[in-house]
């Protein structure tokens, strides 16, 4: 049992990951960090679906969470995990199993940092294990290179790059995407990466990065469907055994081509459909406390990203999870981690907290497989720029999805994080 004051990050998310390692070098030796996470293993969203096509990228995407590669050696810090946190108080939370030997936890501060839910592969199915995950990632690549023809829900970046990996990896394989906008992403002159979000939104982009993934699009013989939208029946409203598609993402039941209906009227012929709209904030445990403070399903923060609830006064909420301004990327998540941290500094010190302005550098790269490509970057004073270059796309993403530059840098522990090279 430790005397000191305890800092809580719910969630080993790129978010609460960057907030421990922006705490770690400025916390006084009275405060400890604990780390909770419902996984024993961190993740990488960014190259899942690589993992989930690519045979030996499963072993790229993931890496043991615990203390001794999360902290530094004889740090008094703690990662909690595998655990779940199943209620907040305002003083302390409770977790699914006793830490320190009680399962209510105290804390000074505490910072949910609990992301959003998306189905495999961008997120491990509830209660896995690494092991277990990789093995999801694996049967996909089996489930793809089996299919014939392949559906792709939704042009967002996750979908435009699933679609863009399958192409690369079989490129014989038939491909549909379809897209409820009229154009790819989220298209809006000028893209606004900082503006204040009420509800969870996909990023909005430059209508010249549509129009240019569109054009890549269809070199790579990607067919594509806009102004339309996939009916998704309700589970167990069509059997099996039929030629409709029932809803259930992935590998078709029985392997064979079903048809799969949209609003306005096509049929479009799949035995693997990808499902990649409809993310969810995990705002939950908010939710159980103050439904007052959940606001468009994500939890609701005031402009220095604390709680905006009396009921959870001492807690902050940063990254896909909370209504803090601008894109929910990976980059936003960091800048919150950032902005939070130095207000909690500042409680620990006994200063005052500063309001929160997320900078307006933000980049926002969409590779369809390792060479092709658009990245649009958000530089201040010059505004929002297109650079639909290969050699760019290649050296910034699309070789090695960040890996070894933003997931293995992230376990700053006593114990190293080996990832295997890419495969030549």
């Amino acid at each position: 049992m430790s005397d000191q004051q305890n800092i809580v990050v719910i969630g080993a998310s790129v978010a609460g990951h960057e907030i421990i390692n922006t705490l770690v070098p400025l916390l006084p030796s009275e405060y400890r960090l604990l780390l909770v996470d419902q996984f024993g293993f961190g993740f990488w969203p960014i190259g899942s679906l690589r993992a989930a096509v690519v045979p030996g990228w499963e072993n790229r995407v993931t890496a043991p969470l615990n203390t001794e590669t999360v902290f530094p050696a004889g740090s008094p810090h703690r990662v909690i995990a595998p655990n779940k946190v199943v209620q907040l108080k305002q003083d302390s939370i409770v977790l699914e199993h006793p830490f320190e030997g009680k399962k209510e936890v105290p804390f000074f501060r505490c910072i949910l940092a609990t992301g959003s839910s998306q189905p495999i592969p961008m997120r491990p199915s509830d209660g896995a294990t690494e092991t277990s995950y990789r093995d999801e990632l694996v049967q996909l690549q089996r489930d793809i290179a089996k299919a014939k023809k392949v559906l792709v829900v939704g042009a967002g970046p996750v979908g435009l790059e699933m679609a863009g990996e399958i192409r690369e990896a079989h490129p014989n394989k038939a491909i549909t995407i379809i897209h409820s906008l009229s154009h790819v992403l989220n298209p809006t002159s000028p893209p606004q990466p900082n503006k204040d979000q009420s509800g969870y939104t996909a990023p909005t982009s430059l209508p010249k990065l549509s129009l240019a993934l569109e054009k890549q699009l269809a070199q790579l013989n990607i067919d594509l469907v806009l102004d339309d939208r996939v009916i998704i029946p309700p589970p167990g409203t069509v059997s099996p055994s039929s030629i409709e598609w029932d809803g259930t993402p992935g590998r078709t039941s029985d392997g064979g081509i079903k048809s799969v209906r949209t609003a306005s009227g096509k049929t479009i012929e799949a035995d693997f459909v990808f499902v990649s709209i409809g993310n969810k904030p995990n705002s939950g445990l908010v939710k159980d406390v103050d439904a007052g403070a959940v606001k468009g399903g994500m939890i609701w923060v005031d402009e220095y990203l604390r709680v905006r609830s009396d009921k959870l006064s001492k807690y902050y909420a940063i990254g896909d999870c909370s209504t803090s301004p601008g894109w929910k990327t990976s980059q936003g998540a960091v800048y919150d981690a950032v902005g939070a941290a130095a207000n909690i500094i500042a409680e620990v010190k006994g200063k005052g907290a500063k309001k929160y302005k997320r900078p307006t550098m933000h980049g926002l790269a969409v590779t369809l497989g390792q060479e092709t490509g658009s990245i649009q970057l958000t530089v201040p004073l010059f505004g929002t720029m297109l650079f639909p270059f290969p050699s760019m796309i290649k050296s910034m993403k699309g070789e090695k999805l960040l890996v070894e530059d933003h997931f293995a840098t992230r376990f700053k522990g006593s114990e190293a994080v080996a990832l295997p090279p890419v495969a030549a």
